[in-house]
């Protein structure tokens, strides 16, 4: 699918460090050629993923491809992310999220994909420094909470993120976690 293919694209693309505009390439040359598709062929392509890489071979900028409207937080660009996490790992905080934000932006752009990505991205940081789950999931509260404060993130966006900032998620029932393709919905599940 889209998901497992452009996380595949990413990856290749960080092999010989970070530029935009390769992730960008990897991206048309799997929507347009079937590039690291099972098949040769792309399939099961996101409506707003479709949209941003129609643009990026238009010309656009990756930087201003992905959807900026709040009707445009699919979970694409939260499903291939993950690769990042090893081209951002020892990096300052700021730049981890700069860097996540033009990577989520790609395809979508709106502040609630790039935090989830973010967040997404500092748990597996810490999972890889070896720290428990729990105390990550407590860890995030506090310092993604102070982080998006600090960078002046509009605060209803920061309360959207409230079952994970200030709530304990695991202590929700089952049918209490979504699972649609909405991207707080994927966040929380996969936490």
């Amino acid at each position: 699918s889209d998901d497992s293919s452009l996380t595949f694209c990413l990856a290749e693309a960080l092999i010989n460090g970070f530029d935009l505009n390769t992730i960008a390439n990897n991206f048309m040359k799997w929507y347009y050629e079937g590039f690291w598709t099972p098949r040769g062929e792309a399939f099961d392509f996101g409506i707003g993923t479709k949209k941003s890489i129609i643009k990026l071979s238009r010309g656009i900028s990756p930087e201003k491809t992905g959807g900026w409207h709040e009707s445009e937080n699919g979970n694409g660009s939260l499903m291939r992310i993950l690769p990042l996490i090893l081209y951002i790992i020892n990096k300052p905080i700021d730049e981890r999220f700069e860097i996540t934000n033009k990577v989520s932006s790609i395809t979508h752009a709106h502040i609630r994909s790039v935090i989830a990505c973010f967040y997404y991205l500092e748990f597996a940081r810490q999972i890889i420094f070896g720290i428990d789950k729990f105390e990550i999931y407590q860890n995030l509260k506090k310092s993604i909470t102070d982080y998006l404060i600090e960078k002046s993130i509009d605060e209803k966006e920061i309360d959207i993120f409230e079952r994970l900032l200030k709530k304990n998620i695991y202590e929700l029932e089952k049918d209490e976690i979504y699972s649609k393709g909405y991207v707080l919905n994927t966040i929380e599940a996969s936490i």
